[in-house]
């Protein structure tokens, strides 16, 4: 069994014997993400809107075509009850994001009358 601090670590090293093996098309050698300070207002709004593509809802298993079907079928059934609950989700997540920046705000407002009042 494995260790919860191993296991980074493991699937790092399973992924590069599979990469080794030609399991895995991409190269990704050398790629760096430079870490941000943190998202704008804008990048958080976007974020916050949940929309799933219907279109990406498919097997990819060899002969997976019942199964599209299938998992097609059920999608189209749960429509109206999977659209309330994005709907619901998407109002939370814009809520909570809007309430997240009126926060910032408010704080940036706090230190600069601090700062006022310290000089």
């Amino acid at each position: 069994m494995t260790r919860p601090e191993d296991a980074a670590e493991l699937a790092r090293r399973r992924a590069a014997e599979r990469r080794a093996q030609g399991a895995y098309a991409d190269d990704l050698e050398g790629l760096e993400i430079e870490p941000t300070d943190g998202a704008s207002a804008e990048k958080l709004l976007e974020w916050s809107l949940v929309e799933p593509d219907p279109d990406a809802v498919y097997s990819t298993r060899r002969l997976g075509a019942p199964i599209t079907a299938a998992k097609q079928l059920l999608l189209r059934g749960l429509r109206q009850y999977l659209g309330q609950l994005v709907a619901e989700q998407n109002r939370l997540n814009i809520h909570l994001t809007m309430k997240v920046l009126n926060l910032e705000s408010r704080v940036r407002e706090l230190e600069r009358e601090l700062n006022e009042r310290q000089r």
